[in-house]
């Protein structure tokens, strides 16, 4: 019965697929030109374009990079359905894809949203996955409302550990709800049989591109300095018996050196209190986990005083204070890539506060007298903190 429900939604997954790419009035058109509508070559306007398809993909592309407005995004959750793989393993996959990334937003002529946009999150294996894409999606005013149903596809490359990271394309149907500026989108993923949510936050100040370091703007320093507290999540994985570790507060702090109004440089330090590891019911071990890490950040203005920014790098984590049972060896140290998503809000043109999640991935390879197994707790750090800007 698994086997015969994994192909109908296949199935139906392509018949979505291939349904959603029809925009309002095409029944006047062929479905080929209708399909082509909805690919970047399909912003221009008829004296815009040229005698080769190719080069009118290219110019549609950079007029949605260029003329499109910033925009968060930010994976949200993804369900892995009982009825797909009935196994304790398919239980135990992680369902929060923390992460974040950067789109660029364009509502077309006719009120169609093409966007195009890089992201990586969680899979659901706890390892790093980058996705880059575009898509489009088809709009519908509900009522009088500024609220809009949306139905569209994307067309994406993803890489993921557990295929050896070799790139593959990832063509997918996109379901959403949401105004111009905030949409919360869902797609159903076949043959890995999960359904995958994200939200995506799009800036309308396109006058923020032209920033400098020279205005009287409360965001427009070069440095920040800041400390701060938070809480920090761990989902282990990779032990035997389904190990299982507590999640607890941290601190953090760092310095932030804005290389242009948009990008910057971030070196952070997060130290975890004590978090203690299960097993079979009982403490089998604790460790507290600090992290270095460096990455580069994008950030958009949202409005006068707040910022949005996603970040990617990489950072070494360290076991500090580890305590496991005699007869275990293990690494205490990792170097890992470094997810982040969050932002700022200044208080006055020095005083801001900063905040958001750093999810990284170390592993720690573990040798006991009976096993040997690779210990990863997956940290996802939700921190705020205060900061000096100057």
């Amino acid at each position: 019965m698994p086997e015969l429900k994994n192909k109908i939604s296949n199935y139906l997954f392509g018949a979505l697929l291939a349904g959603v790419v029809f925009p309002a009035g095409a029944a006047d058109r062929s479905v080929w030109d209708a399909i082509l509508d909805t690919l970047p070559a399909g912003v221009l306007s008829a004296e815009d374009r040229t005698d080769s398809y190719v080069s009118d993909s290219w110019s549609g592309f950079k007029k949605i990079f260029f003329e499109g407005t910033d925009g968060l995004i930010l994976p949200a959750y993804t369900i892995h359905p009982g009825w797909a793989y009935k196994t304790p393993k398919r239980r135990n996959e992680n369902g929060y894809t923390w992460g974040g990334g950067v789109t660029r937003n364009f509502i077309d002529g006719r009120g169609n949203r093409r966007i195009v946009y890089a992201m990586a999150f969680s899979d659901s294996h706890s390892n790093i996955e980058p996705f880059l894409g575009y898509g489009w999606l088809s709009r519908w005013r509900l009522g009088n409302s500024d609220f809009y149903a949306e139905a569209g596809y994307t067309l994406g490359i993803t890489a993921r550990g557990d295929y050896k990271w070799i790139p593959f394309p990832a063509p997918l149907p996109l379901l959403g709800f949401g105004t111009d500026a905030f949409s919360i989108y869902g797609t159903y993923v076949p043959f890995s049989n999960i359904f995958f949510f994200f939200a995506n936050y799009a800036t309308d100040a396109k006058g923020n591109k032209s920033l400098d370091f020279s205005s009287n703007n409360l965001l427009s320093n070069r440095f920040l300095i800041y400390a701060g507290g938070g809480y920090q999540k761990n989902d282990m994985k990779g032990m035997p018996h389904n190990a299982t570790t507590t999640s607890e507060g941290a601190y953090s702090g760092g310095i932030r050196f804005f290389v242009t109004p948009h990008w910057a440089l971030d070196f952070g330090i997060t130290q975890s209190a004590e978090q203690k590891v299960r097993s079979q019911g009982r403490q089998i071990g604790s460790f507290k986990l600090r992290g270095y890490q460096l990455t580069a950040q994008y950030h958009m203005q949202a409005s006068d005083s707040v910022k949005l920014y996603a970040g990617i790098g990489a950072g070494y984590f360290r076991l500090q204070g580890s305590k496991f049972e005699a007869g275990t060896s293990y690494h205490k140290g990792d170097f890992s890539p470094v997810v982040q998503a969050g932002g700022t809000y200044a208080i006055t043109k020095n005083l801001h506060i900063t905040g958001g999640v750093d999810l990284a991935f170390p592993r720690y390879e573990t040798h006991t007298a009976d096993s040997s197994y690779s210990m990863r707790p997956s940290p996802a750090t939700f921190k705020i903190a205060v900061g000096l800007a100057f």
